[in-house]
């Protein structure tokens, strides 16, 4: 079984990447927009009418985005998701305001 994941807000996201395992991490400050950007897709999918055979499935693309960061610790680079970190990064662009 894979390790329990710390879940927190988007707004927390580049505090919480600053420390690993209730330690500062070493190298100095990371910043996470500079880290490497990747996507993924997957699909929510639904059932129309799960009570009948062969009824038809829906499916909707889902986008999610991860940043692997590089730091100078024992542990390596990590990854971690942004979705809604990157979604509020373009809600702020669009309105006009300053960047994060």
């Amino acid at each position: 079984m894979t390790p329990p994941c710390r879940v927190f807000p988007a707004s927390q996201l580049e505090a919480a990447i600053q420390v690993s395992d209730g330690k500062v991490r070493k190298g100095g400050r990371i910043d996470l927009s500079a880290c490497e950007l990747f996507s993924m897709v997957q699909y929510e999918c639904q059932i129309d009418r799960p009570d009948i055979a062969n009824s038809p499935v829906r499916c909707w693309p889902v986008q999610r985005w991860f940043r692997r960061c590089r730091c100078r610790d024992n542990r390596g680079p990590f990854m971690v998701e942004t979705t809604l970190w990157e979604g509020n990064k373009v809600k702020v662009k669009k309105d006009g305001g300053g960047g994060t």
